[in-house]
């Protein structure tokens, strides 16, 4: 009994922290999904996945940026957040394009990853300010 109460509330306890992860803006949560491992892998010194990804990456900022911004947020905070991070992933794409070193990677890995998470900050205030 101890075991399945185990599995069930770490299994809940999964569910409840991906969910978490989850926004209301799509474009958002997309370039989450292709971004989290290639970031994440990148800060432990593993290139390949930044390195296979890179067009991917760039793509899905591409797509963000063509996307309107929702309509509860404020255009003019996210539109320049966005289009910088579009310049950051570009700057990926070309350092992967052209093989630099790893160093010179891990530099503009860092900027959009930063940039991404100041886009997802402000987005997390303007959501709490708006339930206020």
């Amino acid at each position: 009994m101890k075991k399945y109460f185990l599995v069930v509330f770490f299994a809940l306890l999964t569910t409840l922290s991906f969910a978490q992860t989850k926004t209301a803006w799509k474009e958002l949560d997309d370039f989450h999904a292709i971004v989290a491992p290639v970031f994440h892998t990148a800060e432990k010194g593993n290139y390949n996945a930044a390195k296979d990804s890179a067009t991917l990456v760039l793509k899905r900022a591409e797509l963000w940026q063509a996307a309107p911004i929702p309509a509860t947020l404020d255009a003019a905070v996210f539109k320049p957040l966005i289009d910088r991070l579009v310049l950051e992933c570009k700057a990926i794409n070309v350092t992967v394009s052209v093989r630099k070193p790893d160093d010179e990677l891990k530099l503009v890995l860092r900027k959009a990853h930063n940039t991404f998470h100041e886009i997802l900050s402000k987005y997390n205030q303007s959501v709490n300010k708006t339930k206020s």
